[in-house]
């Protein structure tokens, strides 16, 4: 994913209330594109607002799909 890109994505979510994150299948779909450290990132923050799990060294969604 483009740096700009994911700067956006991520200052968007980081100002969002957890209540309004988009579904999970929307949040798997953003990961796909990102590269390893990009996703490290990623899952920080969902881990952080709370829409994932950290269990065992992997990230899995609310909807139990693990984060790719």
């Amino acid at each position: 994913m483009r740096k700009t890109l994911f700067d956006n994505l991520m200052h968007n979510l980081k100002n969002l209330p957890p209540c309004d994150f988009p579904e999970t299948a929307k949040l798997q779909e953003f990961s796909e594109n990102m590269t390893l450290k990009q996703q490290h990132k990623y899952a920080e923050l969902l881990v952080s607002k709370g829409k994932a799990n950290y269990y065992y060294g992997r990230i899995s969604l609310r909807n139990g799909h693990l984060l790719t």
